[in-house]
């Protein structure tokens, strides 16, 4: 009788924990910048590879960028608004979500990526009842570059000078190392090919210099960023005196932007919208997720 009540509790027991383990709700959470542009396709591009991949989670899109969510917010229901990831979390936990995977579309490890972690740290250490873990980003170290600057060998061409233009960071900052490595990797795969940033280095006045003394007239500018938003449409191909299409005009160069088919739209190409890359990406969290 004793050994029958044993296996009638440990019985209980097992169900109970099944049970509970059904129960748990799952995030997996994809912090992106943001924009405002038609670019967002390409976060709608990424969220379905990441939820075949990622069956047992529900996938939520916080923007970590204020002045983009002030600025789709606007005109947004209160149930529609777009959140921060702090914001993000908190909602979770509300809905009764235990097991929260922080992922990002950020590139590399800079100032952005920072401001994440102190995100999830402070509602890690807020929240101990709460799993919370957070990917770190597809270049936030030397080993991924080379593999990275491959997913852009379709987009080069040969018949032109090609510009790689990355965002940039402050001056000093750490991840200058990791830009510098990008630079390299890129100049040494792909001849007539050099790259600056919108911002700090390697300054993309250096790449003029280079453009200014090649006899090639065309010059193709490829965006280095997970989406071809405003820094895209405005800082390289705008008509603005101080882009950089106006830049390489004033050089005697033809200016154009590389392109790429999305849902038969020649879009501007971003990291986002290429295939390999994206298959990187999802890899690199894939990774991040069983490691401890």
């Amino acid at each position: 009788m004793r050994k029958f009540l044993i296996v009638i509790t440990l019985l209980a027991m097992s169900a109970a924990t099944a049970q509970s383990f059904a129960a748990e709700k799952r995030a997996l959470v994809l912090a992106v910048f943001g924009t405002s542009t038609e670019a967002a396709i390409t976060f709608d591009e990424l969220v379905p590879l990441l939820k075949k991949q990622f069956h047992g989670r529900d996938v939520f899109v916080p923007y970590t960028s204020p002045v983009i969510r002030n600025k789709l917010n606007k005109d947004r229901k209160a149930a529609d608004k777009l959140l921060s990831p702090e914001e993000m979390f908190n909602k979770l936990k509300k809905d009764g979500y235990t097991d929260l995977f922080v992922a990002t579309t950020i590139v590399f490890d800079g100032v952005e990526y920072e401001k994440l972690k102190a995100d999830t740290d402070k509602f890690a250490k807020a929240n101990k009842s709460i799993k919370i873990k957070l990917a770190t980003p597809l270049v936030s170290s030397d080993a991924n570059i080379s593999k990275v600057v491959d997913t852009l060998a379709p987009y080069v061409r040969k018949d032109a000078i090609n510009i790689l233009v990355a965002h940039g960071t402050h001056s000093g900052h750490s991840v200058e190392k990791r830009y510098l490595a990008v630079q390299k990797a890129f100049e040494a795969k792909y001849a007539n090919s050099y790259m600056g940033t919108v911002e700090g280095v390697p300054s993309v006045d250096s790449a003029y210099e280079k453009v200014k003394k090649a006899n090639d007239k065309q010059v193709q500018f490829l965006v280095f960023m997970f989406v071809a938003g405003d820094h895209a449409e405005n800082d390289v191909a705008g008509d603005e005196e101080d882009s950089m299409f106006s830049a390489v005009k004033k050089l005697g160069k033809i200016p154009s932007i590389a392109k790429i088919k999305v849902k038969g739209k020649d879009r501007m190409l971003s990291l986002g919208l290429i295939p390999a890359y994206q298959k990187l990406l999802v890899e690199h969290i894939a990774y991040n997720a069983t490691v401890h």
